[in-house]
């Protein structure tokens, strides 16, 4: 049972280990987007894999960080550990704690405290601060690796060399270093692992340099190319450990037969088992018989049971039960041989302790007085202790005499009454021959001592563990022997012409025939032997050679004969190896850091591809960093600069009025809008001279020459920019706009990158349904019916002249309809509803979003503008997030949206669109889209629906906000909104102020615009373009005769869920239209700090 627990527990402990790594292979085979969902087979995510330069380049950051860091780390680690062991233990202990802060100190602590040191320093963040910062947490991982090593180095060896004249660098590099290298070698693998591996330290302290780690916490989702890398990433590994244990296996087979070689065993089992053969053949030669199978089937079955039973023996291994009774038998024995060394021991000692005291009287200096006090303290502990330990074992040994004398006497009395019975039954006499052995056996053992007993009793059972095979192999072996002799019995080859010629004897034929027969199989047997001797003859040359390699015959001749490459061609192919590998990397690492432009965005904001593209297309290059949050964007400003930043509206409202941003020259940009009033005809060609024009970028050490390209203008959404006109800039004291459009908003500094609005998502279906179950429960649509009618719309399936209905109370769900958020009923409150009756919720973790979610409810603005405000909001939050089924996720709620894992969730329009496309399966955004392939294709199924898709029910609140007396402060009331809206952000590509490559930078914004398009498929979310918005969302095209023309728009199916709610209309057919009279960006300098405090502390309490 006990064996059946620990082997459970181990299987188990394999499982969590080795299932993720086993999904994650199998999943970066999918052919679809999904990290949950199997949708077929592929090697797409492989080729995406290697398009993905961004992530390419982080991985070769990764490395070089790794190798350098690791070098740098075992070289001071080693030389500490060396430089320590040769301290007393007290200052080693010491010292050792100080090395040892980076591994107990938080990782976080610690990078800042590094960050911050680097800042005081005055440091440009970068590759040296990376390396410096990995070096010191990795130096601890090499101290504690080699240092247990070290103190096993006998230091007679160390005072041996140095007796024989060696100097300090040669013990280091001749003894030292060579017992340490097992240590070094682990030390070395743990340093390179934890440096790759390592995240939050490389996010504080790399400035421009991305790390893969850094690279994937930023990516806004998670796709199966990292899937493809981690796969590959263990491919690697997995093929290194079988190199090695192949090494390894080789290196132990050349030891076991120079061992063998040594001891004449080498390859004698096979020229035993040749011989036998031989003898064999020789005796059915001159036996004139052969080898005859029996037919009988039992004696078959009995043959290879013993013959499985026998192989099972000789595998059996008894070496970790003799190890471990080994283990026993050596602590014993040094346990009584320590014991007989007390009384010399203590002899010793008493005649050291006279002589320190005569000394001690004899001594008239102070400080040499101090010293052999010391010592004679220690002296006298030490004889105390063994005059303790030799009264201890007298007393033991009085005792155990007594105690065998009262035994003694147990033993005499019980076989006096055992005489004493009169015709003792059986059972009787048993009975007292067991409590006489019982008590003989404890006699032995008191007299022996119980160490001496337990020693003879160890030393037995080793000797019959030895024994116990070799006697059960011995008696198979019989056994089989026997059972042969009966399956293969040996018969005369002429068998059956023996009894024919005893009816015949006279017979010719028979005779001649009998000759003939004799001479085959002599002459078949012959031959037989003498492929037999040749064996055994070449197997006698190949240990001839074996033997000669290992241990020539001259030994002089031998040192000779091999040249210096033939002794040094491992280290030189392994140091060639190692060079060139490093060589590679450097100049991997160096090109990817000589770059033209330097760009900051989100994770998954653009595809790759592109980036390449515009490599290519203006002959640049590119250094596309990516963060997380808008947050971290700002605190890498302080240690790194970009040219180009994607920051939303409020980040860059606050960075235009610290100076960060440089105002945009709308004259270079292919973008207009009758906004600007500079475009009255609405050219479709930006208002620049048709020959390409050539401008100079001017830099400290060089210069270089750009083309602006004439492409297609696009034209701004002015509906977008009436939101962005509300962002106001106010610059500080003294300062001016002398350059772009000067509104004095944000509209002057950014050019609308991607935008959308928040939306609370309804899954139709309970939570982790997914689209091809047989029978979807609709339960999401049922509770809504039953607690919120008011919220729902639905039309009739089928009926394209139907429209939209309110739905009443009391009305059961209905399959021959469509449903629908009715916007001007829905209210944020619902959230508040749906977790209490235990709903998934799940929210979008962004702190503004969050409290704008209570602001709403409660004021109809999420711009809370005091802090009376942001303390109401607080105690609702409190409420809702209380409840154990709300969730709060970053980007990794677009992942669980795709996946159905939701009942209810709080999320950007555009995320849930791609969402959504991703829940249906028709995920063509995420890279190369074949034409040919249906897999990939959703405008392929345009006049094929699908009746399996299921479309996430979706809504922007637009009900009446509720009473607000609870929340106003004297009496006031805190806003003029009648009705609950959204928010509407804006994500923007903006220029830095001290951008050095300004020319490039407005090339790339042009090569964004004309790549909007691609970039709103590949994100799933709007740009703020008219004619991509309209792309995006069209309807196909045929011709008269139903021929498809023009292709549907990606997201054509979901158009409603895509745009943004300002941009809908009242369509005519039942829906409301959007009261969005307050719609507004979420800033305030002032509050936002105390918001992000209280939204801190929600989730801090948050279960």
């Amino acid at each position: 049972m006990k064996r059946f627990v620990r082997s459970t527990y181990f299987a188990l402990i394999l499982l969590v280990i080795y299932v993720p790594i086993g999904v994650m292979i199998l999943f970066s085979f999918n052919s679809g987007s999904s990290v949950s969902n199997w949708m077929g087979f592929s090697t797409r995510w492989y080729e995406e894999f290697f398009k993905n330069s961004p992530f390419i380049k982080s991985i070769i950051t990764s490395l070089f960080v790794a190798v350098v860091s690791t070098v740098i780390s075992v070289v001071i680690g080693t030389m500490a550990a060396i430089g320590l062991s040769r301290l007393t233990k007290r200052k080693q202990s010491k010292w050792m704690s100080v090395a040892n802060i980076p591994l107990i100190n938080a990782d976080i602590i610690t990078a800042v405290a590094l960050m911050v040191v680097f800042l005081i320093s005055g440091l440009k963040f970068g590759i040296f601060t990376l390396v410096m910062a990995h070096v010191s947490f990795n130096v601890p991982y090499v101290l504690i690796t080699v240092m247990p090593r070290l103190r096993k180095v006998d230091k007679s060896i160390i005072e041996a060399s140095y007796d024989l004249g060696a100097k300090t660098s040669t013990v280091i590099f001749k003894i030292i270093l060579p017992i340490l290298k097992p240590a070094i070698i682990i030390a070395t693998v743990i340093a390179f692992a934890m440096s790759f591996d390592d995240f939050i330290i490389s996010y504080f302290t790399g400035g421009a340099q991305t790390n893969v780690s850094s690279f994937i916490y930023s990516a806004k989702r998670i796709k199966p190319y990292i899937f493809a890398f981690g796969t590959m990433m263990v491919g690697i590994i997995a093929s290194g450990v079988v190199i090695w244990n192949a090494f390894l296996f080789a290196k132990e087979k050349k030891e076991a037969t120079k061992l063998q070689i040594k001891n004449g065993t080498y390859k004698s089992k096979n020229i035993y088992k040749l011989e036998k053969e031989i003898n064999e053949l020789t005796n059915s030669l001159n036996t004139a018989t052969k080898r005859k199978r029996t037919l009988n089937l039992s004696i078959w079955v009995k043959y290879y049971i013993l013959k499985w039973k026998l192989k099972f023996a000789n595998s059996k291994n008894y070496d970790k039960k003799i190890a471990k009774l080994e283990w026993k038998r050596y602590k014993l024995q040094n346990t009584i041989n320590r014991e007989k060394r007390y009384a010399s021991r203590l002899k010793k000692a008493e005649a050291k302790q006279k002589q320190l005291e005569k000394q001690l009287a004899k001594t008239t200096e102070v400080k040499k007085a101090a010293k052999i006090s010391i010592q004679l303290e220690k002296i006298i502990e030490k004889v105390t202790f063994l005059s303790e330990e030799i009264a201890w074992l007298n007393e033991q040994e009085k005792e155990a005499k007594e105690k065998a004398a009262s035994i003694n006497k147990k033993i005499k009395q019980l076989k006096k009454d055992f005489r004493a019975e009169v015709d003792p039954s059986k059972s009787t006499i048993n009975w007292y021959n067991k409590k006489i052995k019982y008590y003989e056996e404890w006699k032995i053992e008191v007299e022996e001592g119980k160490n001496n007993f337990k020693l003879r009793m160890i030393v037995e059972k080793l000797k019959d563990i030895k024994q116990i095979n070799d006697n059960k192999i011995n008696d198979l072996s019989s056994r089989l022997d026997l059972v042969a002799t009966q399956a293969f019995r040996r018969v005369n080859i002429s068998e059956n012409l023996n009894k024919k010629l005893q009816e015949n004897p006279n017979n010719t034929r028979l005779i001649e025939l009998k000759k003939q027969r004799f001479e085959k199989f002599e002459i078949t047997q012959s031959k037989m032997i003498q492929l037999k001797n040749e064996k055994i003859d070449q197997i006698k040359v190949i240990v001839a050679k074996q033997k000669e390699k290992f241990f020539p015959s001259n030994i002089d001749e031998a040192n000779f004969t091999k040249g210096f490459f033939a002794r040094s061609w491992k280290i030189i192919m392994v140091s060639l190896l190692v060079l060139v590998s490093f060589t590679g990397l450097t100049v991997a690492f160096v090109m990817n850091n000589i770059y033209d432009l330097v760009i900051g965005n989100w994770g998954e904001y653009i595809d790759p591809s592109l980036i390449k593209e515009f490599e290519k297309e203006y002959d640049v290059k590119v250094n596309y960093q990516e963060y997380d949050s808008n947050e971290t964007l700002y605190n890498k400003l302080y240690t790194f600069n970009y040219d180009l930043m994607v920051p939303s509206d409020y980040m860059v409202q606050k960075l235009a009025e610290e100076g960060k941003l440089e105002a945009l020259d709308y004259s270079k940009i292919n973008a207009w809008s009758e906004e600007f009033g500079d475009d009255e005809n609405k050219t479709s060609i930006n208002k620049k001279p048709e020959d390409p024009t050539k401008a100079l970028v001017k830099n400290e050490e060089f210069e270089v020459e750009s083309e602006t390209k004439e492409t297609e203008a696009l034209e701004i959404s002015n509906e977008l920019l009436n939101v962005m006109y509300k962002s106001k800039v106010e610059l500080k004291e003294g300062e001016t706009e002398e350059e772009g459009l000067q509104t004095g908003t944000i509209i002057d500094y950014a050019i609308p990158y991607l935008w959308g609005d928040l939306v609370i998502a309804v899954n139709p279906n309970s939570k982790g349904t997914s689209r091809t179950s047989s029978n979807p429960d609709a339960s999401n649509i049922k509770w809504l019916l039953e607690t919120h009618p008011e919220t729902l719309l639905k039309k009739e399936k089928g009926n394209e002249t139907a429209k939209w209905e309110t739905v009443t109370q009391s009305e059961q769900y209905d399959n021959n309809y469509d449903y629908a958020m009715n916007n001007s009923e829905l209210s944020w409150r619902i959230l508040w509803d749906a977790a209490k009756d235990g709903k998934e919720v799940v929210l979008n973790e962004d702190p503004k979003n969050v409290f704008a979610i209570a602001g709403q409810v409660l004021y109809g603005t999420g711009n809370l503008t005091k802090q009376s405000e942001i303390d109401g909001a607080a105690k609702e939050l409190k409420t809702l997030l209380g409840y154990k089924n709300v969730g709060l996720q970053g980007d990794s709620l677009i992942s669980t949206a795709s996946e159905g894992q939701f009942d209810f969730a709080v999320m950007y329009n555009g995320d849930l669109s791609y969402a959504n496309v991703v829940y249906n399966g028709e995920d063509t955004l995420d890279g190369d889209e074949d034409e040919d392939d249906d897999l990939y294709s959703l405008a392929s199924k345009a006049e094929d629906e699908d009746e399996s898709k299921v479309y996430f029910l979706y809504g922007r609140p637009n009900a009446e906000i509720e009473s607000k007396d609870d929340y106003t402060e004297n009496g006031e009331d805190p806003s003029t909104p009648t009705h609950q809206t959204t928010n509407i952000y804006s994500d923007n590509l903006v220029m830095s102020k001290n951008s050095n490559h300004k020319d490039i930078a407005y090339d790339f914004i042009n090569f964004f615009i004309e790549h909007a398009q691609d970039i709103s498929d590949f994100t799933g979310t709007p740009t703020g373009f008219v004619e991509t918005m309209e792309s995006a969302t069209a309807e196909p095209e045929y011709d008269e005769n139903g021929k498809l023309i023009e292709e549907e728009g990606t997201y054509y199916r979901y158009a409603e869920m895509f745009k943004p709610i300002i941009l809908h209309e009242d369509d005519g057919n039942g829906k409301v239209a959007y009261n969005d009279t307050f719609l507004q960006p979420f800033f305030n300098n002032k509050l936002d700090p105390k918001l992000i405090d209280a939204f801190n502390t929600l989730r801090a309490g948050k279960q």
